[in-house]
């Protein structure tokens, strides 16, 4: 009878601890256990966050950064996760790539940018992302590799951070550019369909945006080398994205890609055609005036 009074205050800390950690971590219903408080996960994204932008080439144009805000933003608004303030931005790079960090940063390279077709593949893109944040991916792994109460230990408050604290940031930054599980990376894209849908894009760009990424892909992996890879091939993305997009309200899929306003607001920018254009135009009206005096 002792043995029980004594295990009994174990139990109900450890229910405790379960019933405020388990957290839906998916637009689907999904449940997590995450004891790392939002706080904690902020001041981490936003740490990694500094670190990341003090070492790269920020893309400076207004233009294309608040316009990929815009589009971020709109998937944001549907995400189901609004206890953090989301932030889209555009890195100078010829990779193709996008990730996110912890606590709602999001970073897409410009070499990437210029291989998307419309705003629709945009809004895919950046909502995979959203879905790793929304899923906690890389802070479930954090907890796994460090623990609860190391985590906790972290300050992260100021602008100067610790030694051990840049290694976190060190290891964090790693798992997301590496990736992520074939289960957490399709969770991301399960999440980025629906949400370029909900948001009023057509969710068959999620398709569109892996197929084009597989055509860039110099390595394709099959067979036995496709079995020990943690990243799941884009065709098993593509194949289970057509499956997925069926379940969705058949409205979805009239919603537009908005291809021009793309290509307004990106591809004639990264290319330098706006910039052309603008000197092509003064030219024209110099002519005019000119032809007008002389008429």
């Amino acid at each position: 009878m002792k043995r029980i009074y004594v295990l009994l205050p174990v139990l109900v800390l450890t229910l405790f601890s379960f019933a405020c950690g388990v957290v839906r971590t998916s637009p689907f219903g999904e449940k997590s256990l995450i004891l790392i408080p939002t706080s904690e996960e902020v001041a981490l994204g936003r740490a990694t966050a500094r670190q990341v932008e003090s070492r790269s080439v920020m893309c400076k144009d207004p233009v294309i950064n608040n316009y990929v805000n815009w589009v971020g933003q709109k998937i944001a608004a549907v995400s189901g996760r609004y206890d953090i303030t989301y932030h889209y931005k555009v890195i100078e790079s010829p990779e193709l790539n996008a990730f996110s960090l912890p606590g709602g940063w999001v970073y897409v390279y410009t070499g990437l940018l210029k291989h998307l077709k419309n705003e629709a593949d945009l809004a895919f893109v950046l909502g995979h992302e959203t879905g790793h944040i929304v899923g906690r991916h890389a802070i479930r792994r954090l907890q796994v590799i460090y623990g609860i109460n190391f985590l906790l230990s972290l300050t992260l408050g100021g602008k100067e951070v610790s030694q051990t604290e840049l290694e976190v940031i060190k290891v964090l930054y790693q798992i997301v550019l590496a990736g992520y599980s074939r289960k957490e990376e399709m969770e991301a894209d399960e999440m980025g369909a629906y949400f370029t849908g909900k948001a009023g894009w057509n969710p068959v760009a999620s398709i569109e945006t892996l197929e084009i990424l597989d055509k860039l892909m110099k390595f394709k992996p099959s067979g036995i080398t496709e079995l020990f890879m943690d990243h799941p091939t884009n065709q098993k993305r593509i194949r289970n994205l057509n499956r997925w997009i069926r379940t969705f309200p058949k409205k979805w899929l009239k919603n537009p890609f908005n291809e021009e306003r793309y290509r307004e607001k990106v591809l004639r920018r990264l290319n330098g055609d706006t910039e052309r254009g603008e000197k092509s135009n003064r030219g024209r009206g110099r002519s005019i005036k000119t032809a007008g005096r002389e008429a």
